[in-house]
């Protein structure tokens, strides 16, 4: 499709919070292979950068300029904003003829906006065919003789980030509630912490790492993954399952170079296999992604990125000194630690406060006698301590409902396609 972004921005400074709103979904748009047009003030200024690198998007610096002030009536307008008026209808006519769907942000909303929301209102009455979505992202308390959605025609829908407040936007708009759209706000964790394009690959090829229920990233070399007890993470992520919960386990391994060390990987992802698990989806190993290049292991950055979309670690191993990688995972913030209680130094290094089961060990032999029963168990403790966790539920609830994947293909799309309204 083709969309259009109206703003009157003269630069993208970074300390605005609505410039941030914007690059974000050019940054979506494009991604799902929208034809995006960016429109800023004429006298827009790009010091401050910002704008989205080595994508095909169209900036047109072509919103008229104009010494704006913040009225409260449209019979106030100067003889000077008339002119800009009838210079936004023309570049309405003229620009956005051929767009499918156009978005504006606060130009319905703002006093200081007027002359652009009247303008828009004259010129799309000769746009018969394209969407006209209108954010406000501001709660609309006052009352203007312009804040009237239908004066707009059949094919405007106001844009609200929630749903709260819906009622109150389409009657501060003497409009209906089929007149307001809900679309929160794009908050990917991609975007949020400038994941690298490794990461963001990676996380194309295996999507469970944004969008599953539980997600762990398990750093192990291959010839670790028997002491590491990867076999035991494994049939815990099959019992999370079991239990209706989507579930991502990302095996970060190392060294995967040889015969051998790929036949032990298999072997792990025959385990996934028969447990119910879809090897190559809800349990991966680095190593397969794009081989040879990360048969060594994945870099440092990466691992990172990948870590922060993680929300639980466990780490059943049977030998360790101190353990790193789980105050790697601890440092990711928003991570439940299932640790082994039979080393009682993982006790000591995450000063006795996390979850801990007797997985045994070198040196303390433990069995279970209904093994498949206890892992159930410690699978539903799990599950209860999680949703426990306000960090962990707050972790995961963002970075499921708000990255830009997910709010396209819900929201976004439908909307825009006319699926939903119109």
């Amino acid at each position: 499709m083709k969309v259009a972004i109206l703003t009157n921005f003269q630069d993208f400074n970074p300390g605005y919070s609505l410039t941030g709103i914007v690059l974000d979904q050019v940054k979506m748009l494009l991604r799902h292979g929208d034809a995006v047009h960016l429109f800023v003030n004429e006298q827009f200024n790009p010091k401050y950068g910002g704008l989205p690198q080595d994508e095909e998007f169209f900036l047109h610096q072509k919103i008229p300029f104009a010494h704006l002030q913040d009225y409260r009536s449209m019979h106030q307008l100067t003889p000077e904003h008339r002119e800009t008026v009838q210079r936004v209808v023309d570049l309405v006519k003229s620009e956005l003829k051929d767009m499918d769907v156009v978005f504006t942000h606060d130009f319905v909303f703002t006093g200081w906006n007027l002359p652009y929301a009247l303008g828009i209102m004259k010129g799309s009455q000769e746009l018969p065919r394209t969407r006209w979505l209108h954010w406000i992202h501001s709660v609309p308390t006052m009352g203007y003789d312009w804040w009237e959605i239908r004066k707009y025609g059949p094919r405007h829908r106001l844009v609200y980030p929630n749903k709260t407040d819906l009622i109150r936007v389409a009657e501060a708009y003497r409009g209906e509630p089929h007149c307001v759209e809900v679309i929160p706000h794009i908050k990917d964790i991609r975007t949020w912490f400038d994941f690298g394009q490794e990461a963001l690959d990676f996380i194309d090829q295996y999507p469970g790492v944004l969008q599953a229920d539980i997600v762990q990233v398990l750093p192990a070399s291959v010839d670790r993954l028997k002491a590491k007890r990867v076999d035991q993470v494994i049939l815990i992520f099959a019992k999370l399952k079991q239990m209706g919960l989507s579930v991502c386990l990302v095996v970060a391994n190392q060294w995967a170079t040889t015969k051998t060390q790929k036949q032990d990987v298999e072997h792990y992802l025959t385990v996934a296999r028969r447990n119910g698990l879809r090897a190559d989806e809800e349990v991966v190993f680095t190593s397969r992604f794009q081989p040879p290049k990360y048969d060594v292991g994945i870099p440092k950055r990466m691992l990172q990125e990948l870590g922060l979309c993680a929300n639980l670690f466990v780490f059943p191993t049977r030998e360790e000194s101190f353990g790193l990688v789980v105050q790697e995972a601890a440092l990711s913030g928003g991570v439940l630690l299932v640790l082994n209680k039979s080393l009682p130094m993982q006790m000591e290094i995450t000063g006795y406060t996390q979850l801990y089961f007797d997985f045994g060990s070198f040196c303390n032999t433990v069995t279970h006698e209904n093994e498949k029963g206890w892992l159930s168990d410690v699978a539903k403790i799990i599950v209860y301590r999680m949703r426990q966790n306000e960090s962990i539920v707050a972790k995961t609830f963002a970075r499921q409902q708000y990255n830009m994947d997910r709010l396209y293909d819900q929201v976004y799309g439908p909307i825009m396609r006319g699926s939903k309204t119109w």
